[in-house]
């Protein structure tokens, strides 16, 4: 599997510019970071949040980071817990499981997305399987990003990082 449909049509319809990068097969963010010899820092992760009516939420933040779920949740005013795997397995059709890419929209999903993401001039996102990092430049990150709420959402990296 490559890039999921979802995914590269919304990139070509926002007219997103990015590269590609496989790697050997991962199990988490951090474990591509380190495959793709990429600094961990500068890849992203989605965690997904619901509360309880259903309403999911996209938290994007770097890779090596946990999110603050009483952060997010005191930021969105609103009690918030973990997706399930059968949950995010019928979202994220089109993606191998637990390979969510980062992006809301296309999947209809809210976003609010961490701002030590714009920090790094690279980002490096998961793209939907356990092999492939896309590239972005921090402009084309921002593009898409830009209209989605950000903030602090998390707790610091484990120590092991």
């Amino acid at each position: 599997m490559s890039i999921p449909n979802t995914v590269h049509d919304y990139l070509s319809k926002q007219n997103i510019p990015y590269q590609t990068i496989k790697h050997q097969p991962s199990k988490s963010s951090v474990q591509s970071a380190i495959a793709a010899q990429v600094p961990i820092h500068k890849v992203a992760k989605a965690v997904v949040l619901k509360d309880a009516l259903d309403h999911y939420l996209m938290a994007i933040l770097p890779a090596a980071n946990r999110v603050n779920i009483h952060q997010v949740s005191q930021i969105t005013n609103s009690r918030l817990q973990f997706a399930t795997e059968h949950e995010l397995n019928c979202r994220f059709k089109d993606c191998e499981p637990g390979a969510i890419p980062p992006f809301g929209e296309p999947y209809n999903m809210n976003v609010l997305w961490d701002t030590r993401l714009c920090k790094s001039p690279d980002i490096f996102l998961e793209a939907g399987d356990h092999e492939t990092l896309i590239h972005l430049v921090r402009e084309n990150f921002q593009q898409i990003s830009n209209n989605q709420p950000h903030d602090d959402l998390c707790s610091a990296p484990p120590r092991d990082h």
